[in-house]
C-alpha cells in the first residue's frame, strides 16, 4: 500500500510543473497567448520544456477538453494550487485570460523568490544549529560523565551545583527543539481546528488572533480587491460579478463574503457601506472603494489598490525576513555561550578545589 502511493506520488510528479518553474511557465504562456496562439496550443508548445512526461500530459489536457472542462481543469492537471486557480477560473468569466495569467506570473515569481531567499537564510543557520546539537550531545555523552565521576571524588555542595548548572546549560538544543516542536504542533492543530469549522466561524476567529489578523486582512483584501476588480473591469455589473465569486469553489472564503455583500446590496445597501457593515478588510480599503464608487472606476480602483496591497505585503514578507536570521544567530550565540559556561563551570570548581 505505501508503495504504491509512493509510486502514484513520483508519477504525479512527473505529470506537474514543479513549483520553481511555475512563474517562468505562466510568462511564457501569456506572451503566446498575447501574439494569438489558442490556449491548447500554446499549453501544448510548453509543456514538453516544463514537464517531464509530457506526451501523457498532453493527451490528458485533450481528453479534458473533449469533456467539455474549463480551462481551470488544465491548470489543477497541471499542479497548480488552489491560490492560482481562482483568477483562473474567474479569467474565464471575464475573459482576460492573457491579462490574468501575465499578472499570476509576476505573483508566482514573487512568491517564488520570498521561498528562495527563506531557504538561503535559513540554510546556514541550521547547518550550525545541526553541528551544535551534534557537540553538546557529545559532551553529555563523554565529557559531562567524566567531570562527574572527577568531582564526586571531592564531593562538596558546590560541586554538586556546578554539575546540576551543566547539565541544565547542555540541554539548551533540547529545551529550544522541544519548544519549538511544541509551539509548531500547536499552530498546526489550531490551524487545523479553525479550518473544520464553517467558514463565518473561522472568519471571526482569525480576526482576533493577535498579528494574524493583519496578515489575514491583508490577503482578504488582496484576493477580493483583484478579482472583484478584474469582473467589475471587464464590463459586470456588480449583480453579475458576485455571483461569478459565488459559483467559484476554489475560495470559500471569498465565496461566503460575496454572498454577505449580495444580500446586503440586494437589501439597499452601498458596495462601501456593505464592506464597512463586514468588516473584513483593511482599515482604508473603504476610502478607495468610496473614492472609485464617486469617479465611476470601482473596477479600476479595486485593481489597483489589490496591486498596492501586493506591494505591502512583499514589503512586509522582506522585512520579517531580514529579522529572521539575525534572531536564529541570537539564539545559536547564546547555545554557545552555554557551552562555554558548561565546560568552563567543572573545570573552576575542580580548581578551586586544587
Amino acid at each position: 500500500m505505501l508503495f504504491k502511493k509512493i509510486n502514484d506520488y513520483i508519477v504525479r510528479r512527473s505529470e506537474t510543473i514543479p513549483s520553481p518553474i511555475q512563474s517562468s511557465f505562466l510568462k511564457r504562456l501569456s506572451d503566446l497567448l498575447q501574439e494569438g496562439y489558442t490556449f491548447h496550443e500554446s499549453v501544448s508548445m510548453l509543456l514538453p520544456f516544463h514537464v517531464k512526461n509530457s506526451d501523457v500530459v498532453i493527451q490528458k489536457m485533450t481528453q479534458v477538453h473533449k469533456n467539455g472542462l474549463s480551462v481551470t481543469e488544465v491548470f489543477r492537471l497541471l499542479g497548480f494550487p488552489d491560490r492560482l486557480l481562482l483568477p483562473i477560473n474567474l479569467a474565464t468569466t471575464h475573459g482576460k485570460l492573457q491579462e490574468t495569467v501575465s499578472v499570476l506570473s509576476v505573483q508566482a515569481a514573487i512568491f517564488e523568490k520570498a521561498r528562495k531567499r527563506l531557504n538561503s537564510l535559513l540554510m546556514y543557520p541550521l547547518f550550525l544549529f545541526v553541528v551544535i546539537f551534534l557537540l553538546f550531545t557529545i559532551f553529555k555523552i563523554y565529557f559531562l560523565p567524566n567531570m562527574e565521576s572527577l568531582l564526586h571524588t571531592r564531593a562538596t555542595e558546590d560541586a554538586d551545583s556546578s554539575i546540576i548548572w551543566t547539565s541544565v546549560l547542555l540541554q539548551l538544543p533540547n529545551y529550544f527543539l522541544i519548544g519549538l516542536l511544541f509551539f509548531s504542533g500547536a499552530m498546526l492543530f489550531l490551524v487545523k481546528m479553525i479550518n473544520r469549522k464553517k467558514i463565518e466561524v473561522q472568519i471571526s476567529l482569525y480576526l482576533k488572533i493577535p498579528l494574524v489578523n493583519k496578515w489575514y486582512r491583508l490577503f482578504l483584501t488582496r484576493v477580493f480587491s483583484r478579482e472583484m476588480g478584474g469582473l467589475l473591469d471587464s464590463g459586470m455589473s456588480l449583480q453579475q460579478a458576485f455571483d461569478s465569486l459565488i459559483k467559484q469553489e476554489e475560495h470559500k472564503t471569498l465565496q461566503y463574503i460575496a454572498m454577505q455583500m449580495k444580500e446586503k446590496l440586494v437589501h439597499g445597501e452601498s458596495f462601501s457601506n456593505a464592506l464597512l457593515l463586514l468588516d473584513h478588510f483593511t482599515n482604508d480599503f473603504h476610502q478607495f472603494v468610496t473614492h472609485g464608487e464617486l469617479s465611476g472606476y470601482l473596477g479600476r480602483e479595486l485593481s489597483l489598490y489589490s496591486e498596492f496591497v501586493t506591494e505591502t505585503i512583499e514589503a512586509k514578507l522582506s522585512k520579517y525576513l531580514s529579522i529572521l536570521q539575525p534572531t536564529l544567530f541570537l539564539i545559536l550565540a547564546i547555545f554557545i555561550v552555554g557551552a562555554y559556561l558548561a565546560i568552563m563551570l567543572p573545570i573552576y570548581e575542580m580548581i578551586n578545589i586544587v
